[in-house]
């Protein structure tokens, strides 16, 4: 189990990987490149990676049925809105891949100004739902880019294309952090 993040430490992190995103992505972007495709740099990854250090501050708060009858070490850990999508918003929702986008407009406020603004559209975007690994690999499967994406913003789709169902969590059920 991980430790909870304090606001100075949640800072911190968005500031670095704010710093990452005016120095080096938006100048690649502005140079033709894209988020959502082989051309971005390694980015996306990276930037995930810099970021997961907020996930701390989020309970899982949705559930499938399958999951919660699973023992904990069992269930896998879904976003909702997959990640990369997360990191696209923050960096520039015109970003937002083709493919499983009718249009790219931001879907949280993005992309951000600031490492506070960041935090907002990270916290903003980010839920977390207790699945099986039989229902990751469906959600992964459901559609081209959906294992990265929400279509619009709507992380729910895949769910609904896999026909996963979850369940918000009652109160108190999601109070251990993953």
């Amino acid at each position: 189990m991980k430790g909870f993040r304090s606001g100075e430490q949640r800072i911190r992190i968005a500031s670095e990987a704010f710093d990452v995103i005016e120095s080096e992505v938006r100048p690649l972007l502005a140079g033709g490149s894209r988020l959502w495709s082989k051309g971005s740099g390694g980015y996306p990854t990276r930037l995930r990676q810099m970021l997961s250090g907020l996930d701390d501050a989020h309970d899982v708060t949705f559930a499938t049925n399958a999951a919660m009858q699973s023992p904990r070490r069992q269930r896998v850990v879904e976003h909702v809105i997959p990640m990369k999508r997360i990191v696209i918003e923050i960096v520039d929702p015109r970003q937002a891949d083709p493919r499983s986008n009718t249009r790219n407009d931001p879907i949280a406020g993005g992309p951000a100004t600031s490492p506070e603004h960041l935090i907002l559209i990270y916290d903003r975007l980010l839920q977390k739902c207790w699945v099986t690994r039989e229902e990751h690999d469906r959600l992964n499967r459901a559609g081209a880019s959906l294992q990265w994406d929400a279509p619009d913003g709507d992380g729910w789709a895949r769910y609904r294309r896999a026909e996963v169902v979850a369940y918000r969590l009652p109160q108190g059920d999601h109070a251990v952090r993953d």
